[in-house]
């Protein structure tokens, strides 16, 4: 069996069902907590107003709670094709252990990335600001931002990270 790990879009587009998924719960990747840090340029903003969008990264005492999604061998190829299309360059898929609810720890696939657009730590009232600015093809950077604090809600994953962000970019609309 396969396992991945999921901390944004991955754990609510129902991706997994046409790859054929056989269980998927709630996960925690420790030493780890998400950051918005990648700079879309093309989906959620443009390169004169980036809009910044999840991504992970290491962090000593952090915990990042997402999805496990459990696939079948013989769809191993299958899922890695789908998640290098699907995340594109500069993602690294990596091999990390999470740990399930409860106790048992599995090795799952998360997807980090490491290219280009990585905008280097700024306070969060400098780039919350930035928001209201990006618009990229698939929407504008504050429905993603909204879109990630609401559907984590949704799921009952309380991320200081994101909390902190989306208060500060509404409280600057």
């Amino acid at each position: 069996m396969m396992w991945v790990f999921g901390y944004g879009s991955l754990m609510w587009d129902k991706w997994e069902t046409a790859h054929g998924c056989t269980r998927k719960e709630l996960a925690d990747l420790t030493g780890h907590c998400r950051v918005f840090n990648k700079a879309s340029i093309k989906n959620w903003g443009t390169k004169d107003a980036p809009c910044l969008t999840l991504n992970l990264s290491k962090k000593d005492a952090g915990v990042c709670r997402g999805i496990a999604f459990e696939f079948p061998d013989n769809k191993k190829e299958e899922v890695l094709t789908y998640l290098k299309k699907r995340e594109g360059e500069g993602f690294v898929l990596r091999k990390i252990s999470v740990l399930m609810q409860g106790t048992t720890e599995v090795s799952a696939i998360v997807s980090i990335y490491e290219g280009q657009n990585l905008i280097n730590a700024k306070a969060v009232s400098e780039v919350a600001s930035c928001v209201a600015k990006a618009m990229g093809t698939k929407g504008s950077c504050l429905e993603y931002v909204k879109g990630v604090a609401e559907k984590l809600t949704e799921l009952g994953i309380d991320d200081p990270v994101v909390t902190e962000f989306w208060g500060a970019v509404k409280a600057d609309a």
